[in-house]
């Protein structure tokens, strides 16, 4: 189990540095009278998060076999370490918008003045879908789930424990909100522009240890 979660959580922390779900919940919060509109918005985020999760785990398990099946494979490996590496690249090229303003284009696409709860949660629903950084760090993930071949029960575990790493930039700063009142919430939202401005490098240069760290294991075998 321990090596389980060597080879998982590290790589979710990369998949929770997430400027554009973060982006998401800091606009609603910054709304007078919009926590409920953001607990909506982070189970959004909660459920596409674990759905994803489930699906792959599903994949994953149907596929082991006495070799943990293809997704172990070598060739599985490079291919994860080619879309870490070209994700690297993308993240520190110029780009026309920055993750808060996409946030904002699919808030003003989804959401109107009078948009219940509902929409919301559709709304956490569509920015985990379009965060592709996100979801390639979920595919290298469940890469090694079948690599490790773990126990079933092991792996239910280790991906549960993804989800709420994963998923955390939606719902810890709503918790962080609810407990420490406007004082923290101005705090958060300083957080919130840091990473904004910032993150893109982080996540460049997580991405492309990840990937070169593929590259090698996969050559290497």
């Amino acid at each position: 189990m321990g090596g389980l979660l060597a080879q998982t959580v590290p790589l979710s922390f990369a998949a929770a540095i997430s400027p554009l779900v973060l982006m998401g919940i800091l606009a609603i919060l910054a709304k007078p009278n919009s926590r409920g509109h953001a607990v909506a918005y982070a189970l959004g985020v909660v459920a596409m998060t674990v759905a994803l999760i489930g699906l792959g785990l599903v994949i994953v398990e149907t596929q082991k076999g006495d070799t943990g099946g293809p997704l172990s494979s070598p060739w599985a490996q490079a291919l994860t370490g080619v879309l870490l590496i070209l994700f690297a690249v993308q993240m520190v090229r110029p780009k026309h918008r920055t993750d808060e303003e996409k946030a904002a284009h699919h808030r003003r696409r989804l959401i109107g003045p009078d948009s219940s709860s509902v929409v919301f949660l559709a709304f956490g629903v569509v920015m985990m879908v379009v965060n592709f950084s996100t979801i390639v760090v979920l595919i290298a993930i469940l890469r090694n789930v079948a690599q490790a071949d773990a126990p079933v029960g092991d792996d239910v575990v280790a991906m549960a424990i993804v989800a709420v790493i994963t998923s955390s930039p939606a719902w810890a700063p709503l918790v962080l909100v609810l407990a420490g009142g406007q004082a923290m919430a101005d705090r958060v939202a300083r957080v919130g522009q840091w990473t904004n401005r910032n993150a893109k490098y982080l996540l460049g240069v997580l991405f492309l240890v990840f990937g070169v760290q593929d590259l090698l294991k996969a050559l290497g075998h």
